[in-house]
Order: C-alpha cells, then sequence, then structure tokens
C-alpha cells in the first residue's frame, strides 16, 4: 500500500491529540464532581492555542457564526477544505454563510439542524444550507464523520448545472445565493457500504488535502464534482430534505410540490386538487404542511427563484423572462422581483455575474 494511503488511512482511524482530550472531557461529566476536577486540571494557554473547545472554561471562543473567510483567508489560494470532525467535542451550534457537506465515513452520529434532530449512519451525505443553525455530535471511538467546505464562488462554479433544473435539488443550491432558504438541508443515502467509487474518492480528497501541493486544489475540484455527479446520479431515489420529510413515504407532497414547478406559468390551486383528484382545502393543507407557506406564496417564491436561475443562466430579455413565467407584464413582474430580493432583475444580473467572476 502506498505510504500516503496509508498515513491518511491512519489519520482517519486513530484518535488524534484533541479527541483524546474531548473524551476525557466527555466521560468527565459524567458527573459533576468529575467534571469540576477535570476544568480545574486543563491548561486554559494551551487550550486557547489550541482553540478547543470547552464552554465551561473558554465560552468567548467558540464561534457562532462563520463565513468562508476563516477557513480560506485572501492569501491562501485553496478552494476545498476537508476536515474529520473531532470525535467527543461538545456539540456546539453554529452557522455559516456557505454549504456544508458532512459525510458519515463509519459508524452513526446526530445533527441537530434547525428545530430537527436527525440520526445519520455510514454512507450518509448531507448538504447543510447557509445560515441554518445546526451541529453535530459524535460520542464513540468507530465513527468518523467529514466536514466538506467550499469557497462560495467554487462552490457555485461547480453546482452550476445542478441550479438550472426544476426540482428540489436545484431550489436548495440555487435559494443558497442569497441565503433565501427554505429548505434547511438535502441528505442522500449512498447506504453503509455504498459504492466503491464515492468511498475511495473520499479517502483520495482527504489524502489531497493532508498532503496538499501545487496540483491538489484543481484535483479536489476534479474529484469534488465526481464525487456529486456520483451521488445525484446513483443516489437521488434516496434524497430526504426538510421541505419533504421522506420521499419515499410522501409522494403526494414530491408530486405536488413538482407538478407545481413543473406548470408554473399557468398553475392555480384548484388545478393542482383537480389533477390529484384531492379536495382544494386538503390540498392547501398539504402545500402548507410540507412548505410552510400558503400557496400563492409558494407560487410567488418559486416563481422569484426561477426568474433568478433564468437572469443567472441565459440571456433572455426581462420581457421574456416574465411572459414564461406567467405575468400580465413587465411592471408586475419586475415589483414582484424587486420585493422579493430588493433588486431590479438587471441589478440582480449584474451582481451575479460580480460575484462569479
Amino acid at each position: 500500500m502506498d505510504q500516503k494511503l496509508q498515513e491518511t488511512l491512519k489519520y482517519i482511524t486513530e484518535m488524534n491529540r484533541d479527541e483524546e482530550f474531548y473524551k476525557v472531557y466527555y466521560q468527565a461529566g459524567k458527573s459533576e464532581e468529575t467534571l469540576r476536577r477535570f476544568l480545574k486540571e486543563v491548561d486554559k494557554e494551551d487550550a486557547v492555542r489550541r482553540h478547543l473547545v470547552i464552554p465551561e472554561l473558554l465560552p468567548d471562543i467558540i464561534s457562532y457564526y462563520m463565513d468562508d473567510s476563516e477557513y480560506f483567508p485572501e492569501n491562501d489560494e485553496r478552494n476545498i477544505f476537508i476536515s474529520k470532525h473531532n470525535r467527543y467535542t461538545p456539540g456546539f451550534t453554529h452557522k455559516h454563510n456557505f454549504f456544508e457537506i458532512v459525510y458519515v465515513y463509519s459508524g452513526e452520529c446526530y445533527q441537530n439542524i434547525g428545530r430537527e434532530r436527525l440520526r445519520f449512519r455510514q454512507g450518509d451525505f448531507i448538504f447543510v444550507a447557509p445560515g441554518v443553525f445546526h451541529n453535530i455530535e459524535v460520542f464513540d471511538d468507530e465513527t468518523v464523520v467529514f466536514n466538506i467546505l467550499l469557497r462560495k464562488a467554487t462552490f457555485y462554479q461547480m453546482f452550476m448545472p445542478l441550479m438550472k433544473q426544476n426540482d428540489i435539488v436545484s431550489e436548495f443550491f440555487s435559494e443558497g445565493l442569497y441565503n433565501s432558504q427554505h429548505i434547511n438541508y438535502l441528505i442522500f443515502h449512498t447506504g453503509e457500504n455504498g459504492t466503491e467509487n464515492v468511498r475511495n474518492l473520499m479517502i483520495q480528497l482527504y489524502q489531497e488535502h493532508l498532503f496538499h501541493d501545487a496540483c491538489s486544489d484543481q484535483i479536489m475540484i476534479g474529484m469534488m464534482t465526481m464525487l456529486v455527479g456520483l451521488i445525484t446520479r446513483h443516489y437521488l431515489f434516496t434524497m430526504e430534505s426538510s421541505l419533504i420529510d421522506n420521499v419515499c413515504q410522501a409522494p403526494d407532497h414530491f408530486l405536488v410540490l413538482n407538478y407545481i414547478q413543473s406548470n408554473l406559468g399557468t398553475v392555480t390551486l384548484a388545478d393542482v386538487a383537480e389533477h390529484f383528484g384531492f379536495s382544494v382545502p386538503y390540498c392547501s393543507r398539504l402545500i402548507k404542511a410540507s412548505t410552510g407557506l400558503g400557496f400563492n406564496e409558494w407560487k410567488n417564491s418559486l416563481r422569484m427563484r426561477r426568474a433568478e436561475r433564468m437572469l443567472l443562466n441565459t440571456n433572455k430579455t426581462v420581457t421574456a423572462i416574465s411572459e414564461e413565467l406567467g405575468y400580465m407584464n413587465p411592471e408586475t413582474f419586475i415589483r414582484s422581483f424587486k420585493k422579493f430580493t430588493h433588486m431590479t432583475p438587471a441589478q440582480y444580473r449584474k451582481r451575479v455575474c460580480e460575484i462569479l467572476e
């Protein structure tokens, strides 16, 4: 076996110094007396240097809001940052202005995302949206979890193809551009064994991160693009989201929401109810339960996000976009778009181009 691969697997599986500290800390916390003795013996200066999360001693060291400049400073040319989540770390709640991808390499863990507490198992990929409070809990020796962070500009370049579709996945990524999230997370279950390609790609990605050289960044971008492609190609049917509690268990939600997306220009609530054979009140309740919004609010938000994608990905005029989305005239569309984004369509198109340059 290649020496770098051996070292990478060792980094993945063996407990590091911080994990050993957190494990003792975790065990000490089972009683007030042992915790008090443990905290008394902590070297605070060393803990600050190592940026250890110890809420009782160092509450100010915990950052509840993070932006990508913390991981990608201006003088750093890296576009992808991968870390192994330290086992036994206290679960501190935080949010950030970028998407985070979590991969459960082995074992199982819990994540609190928004108001939900979710259990994840080996092979799960979790995409957490910007601006959503969450934390990770890993309290055993066998579980290994990776956190994957991408520079914002790189993220949108890589995920641009997924933002051009008319489905829940595209809505999720498109919303993140201006943090107008209705969907807090997406989950893809690749299974305990997964495909060999997915697991091997994660190992190779982490190896490139650990042994970074002048070529690593470009290689990692290619690997990450392939990884997401494999997940969406082979495991889209396993997808769960905060919008759809469970696609397999709630087909009505999935079908109704996709029908609305596919007929945005002309669809009415009565059309949806008639198409699926539901009563109008039932259909209204189903949409409200799925999205948190009434039919008209949800339809309008879909129109606005569709308009964002069209402004981003096409050269269509504002008039053509307004007609395609079913508006009677461009002025009504412009007023609605400005109310939704606080920018006119022309201002939005200009700003997005500047972000992605």
